[in-house]
């Protein structure tokens, strides 16, 4: 049910916690600035933007980028950092309407190089038997890669703030490394992943822990018996194709005072409310598998949030690692979503 008037709120709603003062300003109003002020401004302080490049050049800088990843991951990336694409024109302005959708999943079709998105796309070719022994991020070869992950993780366990043994749902799961540390501490934990072959290897890297419970579903497929005390993404929200239904999904999955964890999510500054990211990382990662690689602007996923009947918080310890960034969700007041128009 829907709450009364009053309990929409009546001020603008907020992720932001750090970056404050001056500079903090700064850095966000030069996101919005108009591109070509914005490269001037970058040149005048000594910096570059990405450079651009136009669609049709898109599968030679992925050719090259390729070729980078068989010599060194960390090369890689820095040139994957290094160019992105222009949002297409056309945008239409209310960004929880259909037509924004629509526009959304017409730019991801345009990158990905396919009709249409499906959950099909979401598979991961890797060897079950190899990654048993090298899960990512040590497959990478790299300590940098590996640093940040094993930071990350800690911080996601101390912004859970909970002691085990409380029921916690991981979306998204993937390699199961926080799947795995949750249930080691003592955690009750649920791994939801749509992805068999992950699956079948948290199966093995947790046969010994009976509080362990692997599912193979989609994310808005998942339902369960009892709630849970939180549910945790880490890196896998923005893979969601409807992020507002899982939001207020989320309320009959998680019990009357529990709490979600968005962990290394791409909520920041962008160009525009919601939509694929059209950096050089995530369009390898759209054009190569057809992954869904969304990125919320902060103000509007504060936005999402409250109108879904949450309330939050950010965490960052940037200095540890760009992936130590946690938003906390809880229910506003135990309430129910708002709704959608």
């Amino acid at each position: 049910m829907a709450p009364p008037a009053t309990d929409r709120p009546t001020t603008a709603p907020s992720l932001r916690t750090g970056g404050r003062g001056w500079k903090g300003l700064a850095r966000r109003s030069l996101r919005r600035l108009p591109d070509p002020i914005e490269v001037r401004v970058l040149a005048a302080l000594g910096r570059h933007p990405p450079r651009i490049v136009a669609l049709e050049a898109l599968d030679a800088e992925l050719k090259e980028a390729a070729r980078l990843f068989d010599r060194s991951e960390d090369e890689a990336r820095r040139f994957l950092r290094g160019f992105s694409l222009a949002p297409p024109p056309g945008r239409p302005g209310d960004p929880f309407s259909p037509a924004y959708r629509a526009w959304v999943f017409s730019l991801y079709g345009a990158v990905s190089g396919r009709s249409d998105y499906s959950t099909d796309n979401e598979h991961s070719p890797f060897d079950v038997h190899e990654a048993l022994v090298r899960p990512y991020p040590h497959c990478t070869g790299s300590p940098t890669v590996l640093g940040e992950e094993l930071m990350a993780r800690g911080f996601i366990v101390k912004a859970l703030d909970l002691a085990p043994p409380a029921r916690v749902v991981e979306f998204g799961s993937g390699w199961g490394n926080l799947t795995v540390d949750l249930a080691r501490v003592g955690f009750d934990v649920t791994a939801l992943e749509i992805e068999p072959r992950f699956c079948a290897l948290i199966e093995e890297r947790g046969r010994e822990l009976p509080n362990l419970r692997v599912v193979e579903s989609g994310m808005l497929d998942f339902s369960a018996d009892e709630p849970f005390d939180a549910a945790i993404f880490y890196e896998a929200f923005h893979h969601c194709a409807d992020h507002l239904a899982m939001l207020e999904h989320l309320h009959d999955l998680v019990r009357p005072g529990g709490r979600v964890l968005f962990a290394a999510e791409p909520v920041a500054p962008m160009a525009y409310p919601w939509g694929p990211r059209l950096d050089g990382y995530s369009l390898w990662s759209t054009r190569s598998y057809g992954w869904l690689e969304l990125g919320f602007d902060e103000d509007y996923f504060a936005a999402a949030l409250a109108r879904t009947g949450w309330t939050a918080t950010r965490r960052r310890d940037p200095a540890s690692s760009p992936l130590a960034d946690v938003i906390v969700a809880t229910p506003r007041r135990d309430t129910r979503s708002i709704g959608r128009p």
